[in-house]
């Protein structure tokens, strides 16, 4: 039998405002974990493993560890300009200038050495796309290539690679972009994870009068171990990025019942997903170029999906402003990178004065039901509702109060409830 209902008649009346305002398919909360009295350059920093940061500030790179904030060694005649990665091990790396010359190169900062990217001609640029736990260096271009095609213009362009010092690899294959038959891979590298994939950009087969590639047949391209596969209606508003089990994410365009739409897409097992829309794509649309970053566990950040703050997780978008606890003083401008345990970085302030911020992300407590990060009266209220009810409704209707997922609100669920409740505070 079921018993009696279980809520003193006082907070009866506190059931339909809680419940009109609670959300209870929210991830678990956020806290505020770390402070670091840096302004960022670009809206770029990285997050490892650790929670240790790194990042371009306006005295050069920088990395934080546990409390303690490092500046990368300086060199003479060089100038840092970007930071474009951390692994777990806290190396970094990014690119410099050479006193006189504004072609970027590639840097790493591996075990407390500065290690210097391919070299070649002053003329050849060569940006890092990451750096992963084998301690290799993602770039392009490698080589940098100029061509002559005979037909009164000239191609240009490099490719994809990774490696260390004297052991840089090329990504994919590749072809003169003259030939008739030109498949280019590899020519702009984006990120490469620890499996030593990496994400990049090549030129399709479409040809034009003269020989050559069109532009316009572009895509991005992951190339694996010596495979490669395409990534459809990828839109070049932003860097694409990609986690450490091969899913790539980023803006897409693609048409739905003959109109063009741009969104977010997560490209996963060759499938790819469009997990947010912008709408359609019509003269003078400008598609955000916020930064786009995703984990291994499928937890996504972007700016402009409704709010500057958006986190994607179990299917759902959500403003993490709202899930995040924080001091009066202190406010959220944009997430910048999240690592493979929930951790972000984001940018902020803390009363006028800007911040990174490390906010930390709770184990999911079933029975917080209001989601102010304790179990007591108030949800003990919403509790009673869901159990007076008994059965769950019909999916996709959530079904708050069922803490064992049998599809029912019943008494064992009431016991488990208990448990947190006489905790007061969620495990």
């Amino acid at each position: 039998m079921r018993a009696n209902t279980i809520c003193e008649s006082a907070f009866m009346a506190l059931v339909g405002v809680l419940c009109a305002s609670a959300s209870f398919a929210a991830p678990g909360r956020f806290d505020l974990t770390g402070e670091i009295p840096v302004s960022v350059l670009a809206n770029k920093a990285f997050i490892n493993l650790k929670g240790w940061v790194a990042a371009q500030t306006t005295t050069g790179p920088v990395v934080w560890k546990g409390g303690i904030l490092q500046s990368v060694p300086s060199k003479p005649g060089r100038t840092w300009t970007q930071v474009t990665g951390i692994n777990d091990f806290g190396d970094v790396c990014g690119t410099y200038q050479e006193t006189g010359n504004t072609i970027n190169r590639a840097w790493s900062w591996v075990n407390g050495v500065l290690v210097d990217g391919p070299t070649g001609p002053v003329w050849m640029a060569n940006n890092p796309t990451g750096i992963n736990n084998k301690r290799e260096t993602g770039v392009f271009v490698v080589p940098f290539s100029v061509v002559d095609c005979g037909n009164g213009s000239t191609q240009w362009y490099g490719k994809g690679g990774y490696g260390k010092t004297n052991a840089w690899k090329t990504a994919g294959p590749w072809s003169q972009q003259c030939t008739s038959a030109c498949t280019v891979y590899s020519s702009v590298a984006y990120a490469i994870n620890n499996a030593s994939d990496i994400l990049v950009n090549g030129y399709g087969s479409q040809t034009r009068v003269g020989g050559g590639c069109s532009l316009m047949s572009s895509y991005y391209v992951y190339s694996a171990n010596g495979t490669v596969a395409t990534v459809p209606d990828v839109y070049y508003s932003s860097a694409p990025t990609m986690n450490d089990v091969g899913q790539v994410l980023s803006n897409a365009s693609w048409v739905e019942n003959g109109v063009t739409k741009v969104g977010i897409q997560l490209f996963s097992n060759g499938v790819a997903n469009k997990i947010y829309t912008f709408g359609p794509l019509v003269q003078g649309v400008t598609v955000p170029s916020g930064p786009l970053r995703l984990n291994s566990l499928g937890q996504i950040i972007a700016t402009s999906v409704g709010y500057p703050t958006g986190l994607y997780q179990d299917g759902k978008w959500y403003d993490l402003r709202t899930l995040v606890n924080l001091p009066s003083d202190v406010t959220i401008n944009l997430l910048l990178d999240i690592n493979d345990v929930g951790q972000i970085v984001a940018s902020g302030k803390r009363g006028n004065v800007s911040r990174l911020f490390i906010l930390t992300q709770r184990p999911l407590c079933a029975a917080d039901l209001n989601l102010d990060g304790v179990v007591d009266d108030l949800d003990y209220v919403l509790f009673n509702q869901a159990y007076s009810k008994y059965a769950c409704p019909a999916a996709p209707e959530e079904c708050p109060g069922d803490l064992n997922l049998d599809g029912v609100v019943d008494d064992a669920d009431f016991g488990l409830f208990l448990i947190s409740y006489n905790l007061t505070v969620c495990p």
